[in-house]
């Protein structure tokens, strides 16, 4: 990399960089996500990335800086994810070092490959700087995407989420798509580095800076109009207590504990609230005891422990002899009992083994059950929008904790609010809970449907359609949110997917005519 000591780019030009300098230019990018929300960084971090692919001599040394940088990233913002190791730590701790370091570095290819091709394209169809950086704006937006439904998907840390506490930029999510104004935040945030890369002076890297707080104050005029011309409204009086036990992950399925844990929920769903409480709600899982499939009958109703009649609706693990399912059940203040949703999207290698058939092959059948019980497969896994039927309430969508970080059309226009179910106790104190909580925000934004979320340690919160927080229970802190059920709000969710693709063919287009602008003179 000779031409780190030449340039005189502002974010590289103290000394050549290496592997590790790549690798901690990524990981700095992690601040602008949850819980930190320093989304500044990213115009220093993107502009690295953007100036060290640009500059690549050869092929191998674009795919080097676009995987140690995607690493970077990675390591730093998905490290909580091995803390789940450590809830059962005789059985899986030897597997932290693996975790930690094996799923950034999977990952990471997406990177070396965006860059790998934005290398190539640059040779051939995108030559000038500004038609290198527009694409690769288009290329890192695509991969993004792709990262977010290949092999079952996983888009965690979407770009658009670094604005969940800017909520006047975050709004415009309603009408682009997550995707699509992670898109849009791309262009504007890089377009110092962009600008620096073109003319190489730090007075162009300034001009940049001016023309990123435009682009800026662009995105959030309209979100600013549409948030202060639609009100909050509410469906009725009747209202909703999300209760969040706080209960530690290794005491859940104590068997001395049972009866500890049982109380505790039932305390916290029995005390006098402000308004009439007419549904309880229960995060994931938390029944204390593995329900059979045939003997729904094992869950109290509500009606017997508390003092006013209350419909529950709780999370529990139904337990038949191939499988056990992390569902949702309802149970009335009469005592009648019924499974009203089981989780769809199942986490990989956490709650099912990918490719189960054929590793069955050659792996004996007692190392697949320790990697992951249960018989499930890749290709039994199911995309459930379909609206739920509530008693006494509006049908709702139903979302067990991963499956909310999956952006969804929601074409069942019977939904009128959407309920989360999470038990992130596995992750202790970490930047995971306050990432799983920005998708959730995230979903009410982009279907304009409210978003209850239900959390055993936190953060347990209630957003409106616009995406606003009306009340939030921070992490490990017991208690329990007492709401009345919001109104939806106008939405533009069935064009989301035209929008973001007509955005891509648009950039792509600008960029290949800028080129072409560069080879005619």
């Amino acid at each position: 990399m000779e031409y780190l000591k030449q340039t005189n780019y502002l974010f590289l030009k103290k000394g050549p960089a290496t592997s590790w300098t790549w690798i901690v230019w990524g990981a700095f990018s992690a601040l602008a996500w949850g819980p930190f929300y320093l989304w500044g960084v990213l115009v220093w971090t993107w502009g690295a990335l953007i100036t060290g692919i640009y500059h690549s001599k050869t092929l191998k040394e674009a795919l080097i800086i676009g995987w140690m940088w995607g690493f970077g990233w990675h390591a730093a913002s998905v490290f909580w994810i091995g803390e789940s190791l450590w809830v059962d730590s005789l059985r899986f701790a030897w597997f932290w070092p693996f975790c930690v370091t094996g799923i950034p570095a999977v990952f990471s290819c997406y990177f070396g490959i965006m860059s790998g091709i934005l290398w190539w394209g640059k040779r051939r169809f995108w030559s000038s700087p500004r038609a290198f950086g527009i694409m690769w704006c288009v290329l890192y937006s695509l991969m993004e995407y792709l990262k977010g439904v290949l092999f079952t998907g996983f888009p965690w840390n979407l770009t658009a989420y670094i604005w969940s506490q800017s909520l006047w930029i975050a709004q415009s999510a309603s009408l682009l798509s997550s995707y699509g104004l992670g898109l849009i935040t791309l262009g504007v945030l890089s377009w110092p580095g962009r600008f620096f890369l073109k003319c190489s002076t730090e007075r162009s890297w300034w001009k940049g800076v001016i023309f990123m707080a435009l682009g800026l104050a662009g995105v959030s005029s309209w979100s600013l109009f549409r948030l202060y011309n639609i009100p909050i409204y509410f469906h009725s009086k009747k209202g909703i207590r999300l209760v969040q036990p706080n209960i530690p992950q290794n005491e859940k399925q104590d068997s001395r504990k049972i009866s500890i844990n049982w109380n505790t929920l039932t305390r916290l769903s029995d005390e006098k609230g402000n308004i009439p409480i007419t549904h309880v709600i229960w995060p994931e899982t938390a029944v204390p005891f593995f329900v059979p499939s045939y003997a729904l009958e094992r869950v109290i109703p509500l009606a017997k422990t508390r003092k006013e009649p209350t419909h529950l609706i709780a999370g529990v693990l139904i337990h038949d002899k191939k499988q056990s399912l992390n569902s949702i059940i309802q149970v009335t203040s009469q005592g009648e009992r019924k499974l009203v949703y089981s989780k769809q999207h199942l986490v990989p290698f956490g709650e099912y083994l990918p490719f189960r058939s054929y590793l069955s092959m050659v792996l004996p059948k007692k190392l697949l059950d320790a990697l992951s019980p249960g018989e499930r497969d890749v290709d039994q896994e199911k995309e459930n929008d379909a609206s739920v039927d509530v008693l006494d309430a509006p049908a709702c969508i139903m979302k067990i904790c991963y499956e909310i970080i999956f952006p969804f059309s929601n074409r069942d226009q019977r939904a009128k609010w959407i309920l989360n179910l999470t038990n992130d106790g596995w992750f202790g104190y970490s930047p995971g809970p306050f990432q799983h909580l920005a998708s959730a925000q995230f979903r009410a934004i982009e279907t304009g449907l409210p978003v209850l979320r239900a959390a055993n340690t936190g953060i347990s919160a209630v957003f409106d359609g616009m995406g606003r927080t009306l009340a939030i229970l921070p992490l490990k802190r017991q208690g329990y949110i007492d709401t009345l059920l919001p109104a939806p709000v106008p939405s533009y969710r069935n064009w989301h997917g035209y929008v973001y693709a007509g955005m891509l063919f648009l950039l792509t287009c600008c960029a290949l005519r800028y080129s072409l602008k560069k080879d005619e003179n």
